[in-house]
């Protein structure tokens, strides 16, 4: 099968992954079609709960490596453990910050779900630099509102939000559809509070009628439904 040679792990059938299935690992788990065999003692220092998770067998010196039954790990992207484990096998000590966008925002949910909160930290710390910046692109904008909802961050998605908001590109059927109901509803309350004039002239955010109030983040008063994540 063509798929088996992709290195898209997300279809196809069950195969080795081609850099991190280690032949001296000791511990084997699947992600989606990607079998991961790498050292546990990486995994376990860093994430409590993955230490749990790969716990070795009671008998001393065992491997804990079973060929026939992987440890099966649901809901995770295979892409995510390629940067998660790309962080651990490099030669130069590595800062989240450095890593491309793409990979960050691969990265921050395995790291979110496995408590790696100094990984987390850093990670974030990497994503709200990046959108900050002036050339921030529409689709970033996306990303970190669907992250904000994941790590339940209000205050990150109310800024995505807000900056969107300012943008003139338009959002598209398929953006809306990934950052969810209410995050369409602020973000098109926002732009329509903000006149011809007011956008013409760049002011950011709410201009509340022409008086050109820059407004901070937290005098918007908009009511935060309990489902605001979905």
């Amino acid at each position: 099968m063509d798929g088996d040679n992709s290195l898209d792990y997300s279809q196809g059938e069950v195969r080795h992954h081609h850099k991190f299935y280690l032949a001296t690992g000791d511990v084997l788990f699947q992600v989606e079609k990607a079998l991961f065999k790498i050292h546990r003692h990486f995994l376990a220092q860093y994430s409590p709960v993955l230490e749990g998770l790969f716990e070795p067998p009671s008998e001393q010196n065992t491997p804990f490596v079973r060929e026939e039954q992987p440890i099966s790990i649901q809901g995770d992207s295979y892409r995510g453990w390629e940067v998660l484990l790309a962080l651990f096998y490099r030669e130069n000590h590595v800062e989240a910050q450095m890593i491309p966008w793409d990979d960050a925002i691969a990265l921050i949910p395995i790291a979110h779900k496995y408590c790696m909160q100094a990984l987390e930290i850093s990670t974030l710390k990497r994503i709200k630099t990046e959108m900050r910046r002036p050339e921030a692109s529409k689709e970033k904008f996306v990303d970190v509102i669907r992250i904000s909802k994941l790590l339940d961050l209000f205050s990150l998605f109310f800024e995505a939000a807000s900056r969107l908001a300012d943008r003139a590109d338009k959002l598209s059927y398929e953006d809306a559809q990934k950052i969810g109901l209410f995050a369409f509803y602020v973000i098109t309350g926002f732009s329509s509070r903000v006149c011809q004039a007011c956008r013409e002239l760049n002011i950011p955010r709410v201009c509340s009628g022409c008086k050109k109030l820059n407004r901070p983040i937290g005098l918007y008063n908009i009511e935060i439904p309990a489902d605001w994540r979905i």
